[in-house]
């Protein structure tokens, strides 16, 4: 079976993916990418991507653009992918990274496809080795205890990334020790008798935001003996190039 060529003409549909390619490709090899990642509100790059053609995940965007391959994500335009498959252009779905591990096979995986495996390699190790010191950190410590409380009083549990970066930044997820697996709504009673130590609010769109804030604004929790950590929008979002710098921002936190 014959390799692909090594792709020259590059867009993509999804901000994470986005992200990655920034990481790893010259720019001229980018002929779109998502309109998400010039939103300072959901992207640490945009400020770098001024200039790049941005697309809203439409086949009649990308199409006149002849690109070599299309990227996209697990569950990103349905519509658009089957046409553009229908136009016989190359579209390469990307799984959502649901582990730390899942997020280095994906970065290795996109670098395969675009011919830049050494610079992916490079990453990767990079990764791996501030993983390290933030696990070599937290060894002696006394972990605290804490909750990543969303929008309408939802908890992160077990099986997600937002779990690991919790024990890279050296906390106990208390969601996860009650056998809380990925996202679940917490009674405020129940989430004030667990006597948390930390609260963790990721700021994300102003409506959901304000949500967190109309719970977080409840009586009982104003009055309640645990720290407020807000972290910026959309920061583990894309966690493939922010992993460690999640897990350091919930330590700095933690040290304020």
């Amino acid at each position: 079976m014959q390799a692909e060529p090594v792709p020259q003409r590059i867009a993509s549909l999804n901000i994470c993916i986005d992200q990655l390619l920034w990481e790893l490709v010259d720019r001229q090899r980018l002929v779109s990418i998502s309109y998400l990642t010039a939103n300072p509100m959901w992207s640490p790059i945009a400020a770098q991507v001024k200039g790049v053609t941005l697309n809203h995940g439409l086949a009649e965007e990308i199409v006149p653009l002849k690109p070599d391959v299309i990227f996209a994500g697990e569950f990103d335009a349905p519509t658009a992918i089957e046409l553009l498959q229908k136009l016989n252009l190359r579209v390469e779905r990307l799984s959502l990274p649901r582990t730390l591990g899942d997020i280095n096979t994906q970065i290795l995986q996109l670098a395969n496809m675009i011919g830049e495996r050494e610079k992916a390699e490079r990453m990767v190790n990079n990764i791996n080795t501030r993983i390290a010191a933030l696990q070599a950190a937290n060894q002696h410590k006394k972990p605290l205890t804490a909750f990543w409380y969303s929008a309408n009083g939802v908890v992160i549990g077990d099986g997600t990334l937002e779990h690991e970066f919790m024990q890279l930044a050296g906390l106990r997820n208390l969601a996860a020790e009650r056998g809380m697996f990925s996202f679940n709504q917490l009674d405020l009673e129940l989430l004030l008798s667990a006597k948390p130590q930390l609260l963790i609010v990721e700021q994300g769109s102003d409506d959901a935001f304000s949500l967190a804030r109309e719970y977080l604004s409840h009586p009982a929790l104003q009055h309640a003996d645990f720290k407020v950590i807000v972290l910026p929008a959309g920061l583990s979002g894309c966690a493939a190039t922010v992993i460690s710098d999640v897990a350091m921002r919930l330590k700095d936190s933690l040290a304020k």
